[in-house]
């Protein structure tokens, strides 16, 4: 029954992050045929920006947010305070993004960079600043997720399906990217506004606003430095070769971030059980992480090989003749995922352990790697040189990074036992993930 249940519960986190797949895929590759690689690249590149300055908006509470609300969800000063701080922040973020992409022009912004800033920041807004996500994931309600997420996305499809046959500028045409944020945002609050028992007054505690930026202070910083190996390649490349080589490069790079999800599905459809276990320090701890761990391992290595393998067609299939030596680029940073799906287990053990600090350390070491290494090799090898780099930030950030602390060798040694399990214990590894599918 137990297996069932967290089966299905991975089946709705699933339908959200399919449809953003499908939703983002298409987008892709509509962009991608029909405009070309130039267009392709200035979305690219406003997406690139704001992802870098994404701490500005999330102030890296998200898992702070998800801990606290499933201790006590009916705490409505909790969520309209952060609902508010993020408000704020997110201002903030629009104005830097819009003054970074004002700087990196050589003559201002032009109108159609302008509305796809525009498209993309009030997007981000939608998407990361209202709480209302974090909330239903805490709460372990992944069937209102994934419901709001189907039927917003049919929503922007609808829009998009619209805008191209009536022949609008491409420009225009990205303002799905906010109709579809905005549809999920409502279709969510509707959902949260029904459950609740009580009035729900806006109200700001200045207390706890405080207190929150105090613990998640080691997760902002690290969430400002992450970004900058994550799209340093994308800024690079923009500056040091131009907006066909991005094109080239994100076309392929797009692909493995679109099926990021999975790692987080995994991850959120046994957090309960998992931080249970942790503040009970149950006997079972351990076995219950590396069944976790086996399952995220597994899906990562299968995808990055079959991807890999297949990587020329896969360009071929979806782009067209126009985007040669993006296969190539494929290649390469598949093999993302084999360290990207198990990540997002190990930061969240992170935080319920207390060891947060931990996260900014490791974004700054991978941070100066990522920018001084991409500056060497991408004037000298090109788009193949920030491939590789990309490959060797995730290995250091989310795996070698824990050997090198006394606090963290314990998840170093715990991943790399388990890694190595799944290759010379095949029985042992299957019954410690029928463990965890099986547990509650």
């Amino acid at each position: 029954m137990s297996a069932k249940y967290n089966l299905k519960k991975g089946a709705w986190y699933a339908v959200e992050n399919l449809t953003m797949i499908a939703f983002g895929l298409l987008s892709v590759i509509l962009v991608a045929r029909i405009f070309g690689p130039e267009s392709l690249g200035k979305l690219s590149l406003v997406q690139a920006i704001t992802a870098m300055l994404l701490f500005t908006v999330v102030l890296g509470l998200d898992h702070i947010i998800v801990r606290d609300v499933a201790r006590d969800p009916t705490n409505t000063r909790y969520l309209t305070t952060v609902f508010l701080l993020q408000a704020g922040a997110w201002l903030i973020h629009a104005v830097l993004v819009f003054i970074t992409l004002w700087l990196l022009g050589d003559d201002g912004l032009a109108q159609d960079l302008v509305i796809i800033f525009m498209a993309v920041i009030a997007g981000t807004y939608f998407s990361r600043a209202t709480v209302l996500k974090l909330y239903f994931q805490a709460t372990n309600q992944p069937k209102k997720i994934g419901t709001s997420a189907l039927c917003s996305r049919l929503i922007g499809l609808s829009y998009l399906a619209w805008a191209l046959f009536n022949e609008y500028d491409y420009e225009y045409i990205i303002l799905f990217i906010p109709v579809q944020a905005f549809s999920h945002f409502l279709i969510m609050l509707r959902a949260f506004m029904k459950e609740r028992t009580e009035k729900m007054a806006m109200s700001f505690d200045m207390t706890l606003a405080k207190k929150l930026m105090g613990e998640s202070l080691p997760l902002l910083a690290a969430a400002a430095l992450f970004p900058i190996f994550m799209q340093a390649d994308i800024l690079l490349i923009a500056k040091l070769l131009g907006d066909h080589d991005v094109g080239i490069y994100s076309a392929s790079s797009r692909l493995v971030t679109q099926l990021v999800f999975l790692g987080h599905i995994i991850t959120m459809t046994f957090y309960l059980a998992l931080a249970k276990r942790i503040d009970s320090d149950s006997d079972d701890q351990i076995r219950f992480t590396k069944g976790v761990i086996k399952i995220l391992f597994i899906f990562g290595f299968t995808m990055s090989l079959t991807v890999s393998l297949m990587s020329e067609y896969i360009v071929y299939i979806l782009y067209g003749d126009g985007f040669e030596g993006a296969g190539d680029v494929l290649t390469i940073v598949a093999w993302k995922w084999m360290f990207i799906f198990p990540a997002a287990l190990y930061s969240r053990l992170l935080v319920l352990k207390g060891l947060m600090r931990f996260e900014l350390i490791k974004s700054l070491v991978v941070a100066v790697f990522s920018l001084s290494a991409n500056y060497l090799l991408i004037p000298v090898f090109g788009i193949m040189g920030a491939a590789v780099i990309s490959v060797l930030s995730y290995l250091i950030a989310d795996y070698l990074i824990y050997s090198l602390f006394k606090p963290t060798r314990s998840l170093f040694r715990m991943a790399t036992s388990s890694v190595t399990e799944v290759f010379i214990k095949p029985y042992q590894s299957i019954l410690d993930i029928r463990y965890t599918l099986s547990s509650k």
